[in-house]
């Protein structure tokens, strides 16, 4: 229930109430609100209205939306208020210890107990490799040919399925064949139709963060596919997990969102692996395939979140300061910021100019011809292309992986 405190110097008495409830969509959360000016039953108002945040999903409890929606529903019975703070928490399960989260956070790491688990309460099994040390990553400031200015340990959540997958389809092929009509050669264009099954089994990840390119996301997920054969992440039990908490990155994602993630990602690869078998099949030159029925059926069999070791680092040399990352037990998965030097910008430089000619050669010869459409098509590709050229040049670093 709420009582009232006293407000700091030069401010009037606040009316607080403190709740705890369980949300809409399950979470069970710690709810308190502090009002001024205090006025007699304001206490027992808000702690009703906090009560009623519980019709709320988690996500809505968060902003200034829910403060401005209580301050009205306040004024509304007769109690209106200069100051209104809402604080929103979680607590662990095991330990109670209040637990500051985001809204899209689904699985947290205990700082205080290493109880790990989803924001329901449910435990949840937690994989880890063991990060690469620091003087790894001094080394490879080094080999960078520069020196390491900082570095941060951050163990970033990637959900990892084993799925399998099978799809029957029926493709029609467009192909060319070309044949001798005399002394002449005759292109001629058919059809085909062709069907078939196709099926996959593959190890999956899923970074679970809902800005995984931050992170280099591609580096990740290929570094996580070739270590997981190699040699699997240990289960981290409670105590080994509590040191770890700080530099743990919480999960964005949950794991039926992985899950339907992978089933997506394996669908568009069994769809791709029917075009290149129908195309294989034609007897000439493929222009087009078309799947014109795909039925894929794909079975998650397992999925288990795995935290990756990843080291943020900067490091300085002549030109500048640059950064980069490490990825695993011995940073084995590296990419990079390097310097653009002024050979490669000269070079950048000149293809540009050199294209700009040619574009502009090309189109004048074929606008003569009448061949205008064509003419504008390669104006445009030339165009992107200096574009491109040009945008290089003046970038100020490149990547590189190491």
């Amino acid at each position: 229930m709420g009582v009232l405190s006293q407000a700091p110097s030069g401010l009037s008495q606040a009316a607080t109430a403190f709740v705890a409830l369980t949300t809409r969509d399950g979470r069970l959360v710690y709810l308190s609100a502090a009002a001024r000016p205090a006025r007699p039953g304001l206490e027992q108002a808000l702690t009703s209205l906090l009560y009623e945040l519980g019709r709320r999903d988690f996500a809505e409890l968060h902003g200034d939306r829910i403060r401005l929606d209580l301050s009205r529903k306040l004024r509304e019975i007769g109690f209106p208020v200069e100051e209104l703070e809402i604080t929103v928490s979680l607590r662990c399960p095991q330990c109670a210890a209040s637990l500051q989260l985001s809204p899209e956070t689904v699985v947290y790491v205990c700082p205080y107990c290493g109880w790990a688990g989803d924001v329901y309460g449910r435990v949840l099994k937690i994989l880890a490799w063991p990060p690469a040390p620091r003087s790894a990553v001094e080394r490879l400031a080094g080999r960078l040919g520069g020196t390491l200015v900082s570095a941060e340990l951050r163990y970033v959540p990637v959900w990892v399925a084993g799925a399998e997958g099978a799809a029957s389809y029926r493709a029609t092929v467009t192909y060319v064949v070309t044949r001798q009509h005399g002394k002449q050669t005759v292109s001629e264009r058919r059809r085909m139709s062709v069907s078939g099954t196709v099926s996959a089994k593959t190890i999956e990840p899923v970074i679970a963060r809902l800005n995984a390119e931050i992170f280099g996301a591609e580096e990740i997920t290929e570094w996580v596919r070739s270590a997981w054969a190699l040699s699997k992440p240990k289960e981290l039990s409670a105590e080994e997990a509590k040191p770890l908490a700080g530099f743990i990155l919480a999960p964005e994602i949950g794991k039926e969102g992985a899950a339907s993630i992978v089933v997506d990602t394996i669908e568009d690869n069994l769809a791709e692996k029917a075009k290149a078998e129908a195309r294989a099949r034609a007897p000439g030159s493929v222009e087009d395939v078309v799947l014109n029925e795909f039925n894929p059926k794909v079975n998650v069999e397992w999925i288990h979140l795995v935290f990756v070791p990843y080291w943020y680092f900067t490091y300085r040399r002549p030109e500048g300061l640059f950064v980069g990352a490490a990825v695993g037990p011995e940073a084995s998965s590296r990419v990079a910021e390097a310097p653009l030097s002024n050979m490669r910008r000269a070079a950048a430089l000149a293809g540009s100019w050199a294209l700009s000619l040619a574009t502009g050669a090309a189109v004048e010869s074929f606008t003569s011809v009448g061949l205008g459409e064509l003419a504008i098509l390669i104006f445009f590709f030339g165009l992107a292309g200096v574009y491109f050229l040009v945008r290089t040049a003046y970038k100020p670093a490149r990547r590189v992986r190491k």
